[in-house]
């Protein structure tokens, strides 16, 4: 188990080695650098290596290992009722991966009908689109607890594509998708985010869900957030979206967390909710 005292040393030997070196040769995070770290990890990884290794997390105040396939069944299950609440009908991941957020939203939410997710790699992309070819049936029966009949019958009801670009620059049109999302993407974009969520805002008809590491979701922890300096993760107020002509409709902190930092989930709306 990660102990928190070596977490703590580390923060603070990776800060103090940042203050020596001077701000003009702080690490910077880039899309070149994402691009080749991702590429290598969907490389490097089977879909089975990557979901059910165990990782450090905060899971009701406790630390504990916790298997990548749980988390992503509870945060499936967050983001799948948020979406069916929404009324959706069509949907866009940012940072779509191996394609199990799609694969795994597509079977909770019955009411969609068309998704895209797009990619910054190729070879995330590639994995993707041979998860939808081939879907990984014993993966996503533990995701959404459907039976494999019910999940091939769905998949091939749904209109899903995914394509390679940057969450700078969407490859869609104006209100293209009922609801865009995130899921500890722009995290990965300290330095762009304003342009992440103008896009968001741009190809959305009415909904934005972004699950990142804001600054609220950090609380008064100061280690938490010299951490995501020091890395170089997104780690600003989710208020930063109003910028973008989002309208705030909701925040919630989430019971299971990663080990090293927060992630807060916002719901934004494009016109401000009925109250």
């Amino acid at each position: 188990m990660y102990s928190s005292l070596k977490y703590y040393y580390h923060i603070l030997r990776q800060t103090l080695s940042l203050a020596m070196r001077g701000k003009g040769k702080e690490f910077r995070r880039t899309e070149a650098v994402v691009s080749h770290d991702y590429a290598r990890n969907y490389l490097r990884e089977t879909n089975e290596s990557f979901m059910y290794k165990e990782v450090p997390v905060i899971k009701n105040g406790k630390r504990m290992l916790y298997p990548v396939i749980e988390h992503k069944r509870f945060l499936h299950q967050l983001y799948a009722g948020k979406i069916r609440s929404l009324g959706a009908k069509s949907l866009l991941e940012l940072g779509s991966g191996r394609g199990f957020n799609v694969l795994s939203l597509a079977l909770l939410c019955p009411n969609l009908t068309m998704i895209r997710g797009v990619e910054l790699t190729k070879e995330g992309v590639d994995v993707a689109r041979e998860n939808l070819k081939n879907p990984p049936i014993k993966i996503l029966e533990h995701l959404t607890e459907l039976n494999e009949t019910e999940m091939r019958k769905r998949l091939k009801e749904i209109d899903i594509e995914f394509v390679q670009g940057t969450a700078r620059l969407l490859p869609f049109y104006d209100g293209s998708f009922d609801v865009v999302m995130s899921n500890s993407v722009i995290e990965q974009i300290p330095n762009d985010y304003g342009d992440v969520f103008k896009e968001a805002y741009r190809v959305s008809k009415g909904a934005g869900i972004f699950g990142e590491p804001f600054k609220e979701a950090q609380g008064r922890d100061i280690f938490r957030q010299m951490y995501l300096k020091n890395i170089d993760y997104f780690r600003y107020s989710y208020k930063v979206t109003e910028e973008a002509g989002w309208k705030i409709f909701e925040f919630a902190i989430p019971p299971i967390q990663k080990f090293h930092f927060n992630t807060g989930v916002l719901t934004c709306l494009k016109y401000s909710p009925l109250r």
